[in-house]
């Protein structure tokens, strides 16, 4: 069909009466007339031609679907929830049962006034720092007696004499029998004593009676263990004369 046989009712001059039509020349258009659509632009432009720094990317949260992709399980999460709940109230019993037990070692004037678990810990310290201490004295207490004791021993009733000044001296002891009579020790060194001989005519002329004689030896000395009772009837006999006589014995080396 041939355009050019159609016949437009309006005539062309009239038609641009009607409907005047603006210029659209690219010329016209003012860049600042558009501003959001420049901008949109420029960081389109910029993003394309920024390249992606080195490095890790941090991923992106889970979204609730990847979690469901993971655990495809729901029941799971809520298991695990029971269990640490289990294993939690469990716990608190059982510290419950220690600071309860805890509280039963304190003396009750170290728990008036303190109701918190916290004030009740600090207690505690206070009470065993306290423990210590009196430990302590009672420590240096014992130690003072036995040293006492120690320093008593020579100055019992019993009389020791020692007779030589060096380790090889000899000493003499007296004592009474329960059973009546008098038992004597004598420790002498190997190479510097007195005789036994000796003693026992001694103790023979002091109308002692000789029961028994034991004689050890332990290392380089020999000690003598003497009972003898009264060969007449005595009253008493005075054991400070007798240690007395038995020192002003005379002592012979033996080599």
């Amino acid at each position: 069909m041939d355009l050019d046989c159609i016949q437009s009712p309006f005539p062309f001059d009239q038609v641009d009466e009607l409907f005047p039509l603006p210029s659209l020349s690219p010329i016209h258009l003012s860049v600042a007339d558009h501003p959001p659509l420049i901008a949109s632009i420029n960081n389109t432009n910029r993003n394309i031609s920024e390249k992606p720094k080195k490095g890790r990317r941090r991923k992106s949260p889970n979204t609730s679907a990847d979690i469901e992709d993971e655990n495809p399980n729901p029941n799971e999460h809520k298991k695990k929830k029971i269990i640490h709940r289990d294993v939690e109230r469990q716990r608190r019993q059982e510290m419950s049962t220690l600071y309860a037990a805890l509280r039963s070692l304190l003396p009750v004037e170290y728990l008036k006034g303190k109701r918190s678990i916290c004030d009740h810990m600090h207690e505690t310290v206070k009470y065993i720092q306290h423990m210590q201490t009196k430990i302590q004295m009672l420590r240096n207490k014992r130690d003072e007696l036995k040293k006492n004791i120690e320093d008593g021993e020579d100055s019992r009733n019993i009389t020791t004499i020692e007779t030589l000044n060096s380790s090889k001296r000899d000493s003499v002891l007296v004592m009474p029998r329960s059973c009546g009579g008098v038992q004597i020790l004598l420790d002498t060194a190997t190479h510097h004593r007195l005789p036994l001989s000796n003693l026992i005519k001694f103790l023979i002329t002091q109308n002692l009676q000789i029961i028994s004689c034991h004689s050890t030896r332990k290392n380089d000395r020999f000690l003598h263990t003497i009972e003898s009772e009264a060969a007449v009837d005595v009253e008493t006999i005075d054991m400070s004369e007798l240690q007395n006589k038995l020192t002003n014995l005379e002592y012979f080396p033996l080599d």
